[in-house]
């Protein structure tokens, strides 16, 4: 039997947040506990500030950055969130605080990087399908916020992923046509013109789109800010690519050889211009234990090279290779930040996917894929 709580939540938008909230009550309740308790919140909150005071600051300050873009750009989602927070039992500046802590692994003080992404198109799998996989690295605090949900709104797609427990939006996701997406973070020197997290955007995006080309379509017109990103968008035709997008710029990347591979640097050469510079280092007052001295993009292109190499030479995967991958701990076997399934005292890999979007099926584990098993959900 899986460890994994698996949720259907279904109705209007509004009723899908509130079944939402009610399921995730308790661990929404947990917020005081996050910030007093965990480097998360030692990192996040002065230390001299009372607590009772950095909430009431937090909270209005995400809600002065968050609602008006969200209501007024994606009003659906709005009633989603809305919900949320009707169910949980809490205020909407509360959820909007939660919502807002998307955006805080891309803040300037604490880009660390952490997501990897693997893409096969149906000519390059043993099965003759595309096949698409994801190493979800995070803070450890938040190991206790995932949510495995299915979403059956009356008005747009059915969709299956995983999100973290206050979200609407979607990290990591499928629709009921195949069409699918992974979300790993990037980092520029943009300014968002609103701060709409890019997960709600994704969630719509999920919602109203049937493909590949629809999808990018809809992503690179989004309104969206905040966060940058190497989205690896996929379809049940086969219809692989990377869209590398920030709040102002985007690109496509197609596929080579057959594979894709996405960690958390760009690419393509109009969007690196944008990007933090990949020598500059690691520094300053917030920086959690492990990351100090380290240069920005070091673990990112470290597993972009170790897929690399255990991919040559393979002319086609299955779910096997795949898993290993995901299970790597480079070289040496020593696992560390620099290493794709990650170990880390402040990020680790907290969650494991395996897409198969002509199935409509995807395997997920938490935790760290070296010491767990994947649990196969589809559509109901």
């Amino acid at each position: 039997m899986s460890d994994i709580a698996f949720h259907i939540f279904s109705g209007t938008y509004y009723e899908i947040g509130l079944q939402q909230g009610k399921v995730v009550r308790g661990s929404m309740q947990r917020i005081r506990e996050l910030i007093v308790n965990t480097e998360l919140g030692r990192l996040m909150k002065p230390r001299l500030l009372p607590v009772s005071l950095f909430l009431a600051m937090v909270k209005r300050r995400a809600t002065g950055m968050l609602r008006d873009d969200i209501f007024e750009h994606y009003p659906r989602q709005a009633e989603r969130l809305r919900g949320i927070a009707d169910g949980a039992g809490i205020d909407l500046p509360t959820i909007l605080f939660m919502q807002s802590m998307e955006l805080l692994i891309g803040a300037p003080s604490y880009r660390l990087e952490a997501c990897t992404s693997l893409g096969f198109s149906p000519r390059r799998t043993k099965t003759e399908e595309t096949i698409v996989a994801k190493n979800f690295d995070y803070v450890n605090d938040l190991a206790l916020y995932h949510l495995t949900c299915e979403t059956k709104p009356r008005e747009g797609y059915r969709t299956l992923g995983s999100k973290m427990a206050p979200l609407p939006g979607i990290l990591d996701g499928m629709n009921e046509h195949g069409l699918l997406v992974t979300y790993n973070l990037a980092f520029t020197t943009d300014r968002p013109g609103n701060h709409v997290s890019l997960s709600i955007a994704l969630q719509e995006m999920l919602e109203t789109c049937r493909n590949t080309v629809e999808a990018i379509k809809f992503i690179t017109q989004a309104k969206q800010g905040g966060h940058d990103a190497l989205l690896m968008l996929a379809d049940a035709e086969g219809d692989i690519r990377t869209v590398e997008i920030s709040s102002n710029h985007s690109a496509t990347r197609e596929m080579i050889d057959g594979q894709i591979i996405n960690t958390n640097h760009y690419h393509i050469e109009e969007m690196a211009k944008f990007e933090v510079p990949h020598n500059a280092i690691i520094s300053g007052k917030g920086v959690p234990k492990g990351w100090l001295g380290m240069r920005f993009h070091e673990s990112s292109e470290q597993r972009l090279r170790r897929a690399q190499a255990l991919l040559d030479g393979k002319a086609k995967v299955d779910e096997d290779i795949i898993i290993a991958i995901l299970r790597d701990h480079g070289e040496d076997g020593n696992p560390s930040n620099l290493t794709i399934c990650q170990h880390g005292e402040f990020i680790s890999t907290l969650r494991s996917m395996i897409f198969y979007p002509e199935r409509k099926a995807v395997k997920i584990l938490y935790g760290n894929p070296c010491k767990n098993k994947y649990t196969k959900f589809v559509f109901s």
